[in-house]
């Protein structure tokens, strides 16, 4: 496991740049004191009033003080940790999310909510001008009942005859019954049985991790275990239970069929019935299904204009306002669950593939040392191709605002235990790579072999000694 001393390392730059910064002032008020002491030196001193030499004064000379060297800086061979990092950083927001976008193309007429409120699932979130719809829907009724005076007032057309009715009736009959005995409650069943049983597994990961990580004595590779049977049985979870919402849709869409052939059946009875009357005109009744279907048409529509919320959650995201001109299906809005919440950044992908899954690292508030926690990445993109680009980060933060900003350090490389200087104590010479020593015979320079390299501190591989003091520059 990577220790968490970036914070720390970072405090302890701050309060070098504040020592070298005091260093520089101190330097300045010494040149200006003896600038001071050579203009008083240069001016006349006081004289008694008519000597000869206040009348005649001497010319004399006064010789300039030399400013003292400013010394070098000096740096110590120190034994350490030299991480390379990848810095970035990413936003506070829920971790289930759902990008909402309206089936058809329209003009937005209003927008309810903003980023940050709380939504809950039926509430209305945004909706298009209608108007144009509504008269569609006016014309299209005066249609329907203009069909249904033709088809009370016109001529009566050929019936069918009893016997196809009859046997019209007796095909939609068995359709019935045959839709009825194909029922997918056992698939329900059985999803709802794996959902309980991926739920069970997650219990027991929790109750795992938990313990894994109360335990001091603990290996780190046992956490990270763990933890990663932890993520894998909430997968599980979410698989299961969209099994189980994939079943109930089955089950759903089985019971709607039945609907349907219940319906048939009634129009098969409709019909017979209209057969032995001799009453019926085939395409009267068609300009009443015609101008009925348009009318459904108009109304479906009219719904997808509408924009609700499908869970209770948080707005993450509005990108419409009213008067917008929007694409069928270009997502508007984004709505996530409260919790659990994670960081959640976009990345190059070329930075992104430099992590891995399972990645420990440390994460912390914007500007807040205090804040910083170890967290893992969750989810990267795998290509380019990717829907989903954003690079998921988990941690467990205190009281975090929704869409604050997380700063997050990921160790990608680590030289443990090894000596170290900071890149200002190495000197470059054509291709020699060399550092200057303080000995007690002066300053002596030593050819050096550095290994990992970053903005902060250079691995000293070989030539010099932990103690060691070197001069900088």
């Amino acid at each position: 496991m990577i220790p968490c001393t970036l914070p720390q390392q970072r405090l302890n730059a701050a309060r070098q740049r504040r020592s070298v910064t005091g260093f520089k002032c101190a330097l300045r008020l010494s040149l200006m004191g003896i600038t001071l002491l050579a203009l008083i030196a240069c001016s006349p001193q006081d004289q008694p009033p008519g000597s000869s030499a206040q009348q005649q004064p001497q010319a004399t000379s006064t010789s300039i003080p030399t400013a003292p060297a400013v010394a070098r800086p000096t740096y110590v061979v120190q034994r350490g940790d030299v991480p390379v990092i990848l810095e970035f950083s990413g936003r506070w927001q829920p971790r289930d999310q759902a990008a909402l976008a309206f089936e058809i193309a329209g003009t937005i007429r209003q927008v309810t909510v903003q980023r940050g409120d709380t939504v809950t699932a039926g509430q209305l979130l945004a909706d298009y001008q209608i108007n144009d719809l509504e008269d569609q829907l006016a014309s299209a009724q005066l249609d329907l009942d203009s069909a249904l005076a033709s088809l009370e007032t016109g001529a009566e057309g050929e019936a069918e005859s009893v016997v196809d009715a009859e046997i019209a009736l007796a095909n939609a009959r068995l359709q019935l019954e045959n839709t009825k005995a194909q029922s997918p409650w056992t698939s329900v069943a059985s999803a709802r049985l794996q959902l309980d049983e991926a739920q069970r597994n997650l219990d027991e990961a929790e109750r795992a991790y938990d313990d894994a990580r109360s335990r001091p004595d603990q290996p780190a590779s046992a956490v990270n275990s763990a933890l990663q049977a932890l993520e894998s049985a909430r997968s599980s979870v979410r698989s299961a239970e969209i099994a189980y919402s994939s079943a109930a849709q089955s089950f759903n869409n089985h019971q709607f069929s039945i609907a349907q052939q219940e319906n048939q059946v009634i129009q098969a009875e409709l019909n017979l019935e209209k057969a032995r009357s001799g009453a019926g005109d085939p395409n009267a009744q068609q300009s009443v299904r015609s101008a009925q279907l348009r009318i459904d048409q108009i109304n479906a529509d009219i719904t997808r204009s509408s924009l609700y919320a499908p869970i209770d959650g948080v707005v993450l995201e509005v990108n419409i306002r009213p008067g917008d001109q929007v694409d069928a299906f270009q997502a508007v809005i984004v709505v996530g669950l409260p919790e659990p919440q994670e960081a959640v950044a976009s990345l190059a992908i070329g930075d992104a593939q430099r992590l891995n899954v399972g990645m420990v690292g440390v994460c912390q508030v914007l500007n807040d040392l205090d804040s910083a926690v170890q967290c893992v990445v969750r989810q990267i993109p795998l290509s380019s191709r990717d829907a989903d680009q954003t690079t998921r980060v988990a941690a467990d933060f205190d009281d975090v605002a929704t869409n604050q900003l997380i700063e997050i350090e990921m160790p990608l490389q680590v030289a443990e235990n090894v000596l170290w200087l900071p890149p200002a104590a190495i000197r470059t010479f054509q291709n020699r790579t060399f550092v200057v020593l303080e000995t007690p015979d002066g300053p002596r320079s030593v050819d050096v072999q550095i290994g990992l390299q970053t903005d902060e501190r250079v691995e000293i591989v070989s030539g010099v000694n932990e103690g060691d003091v070197v001069q900088g520059p």
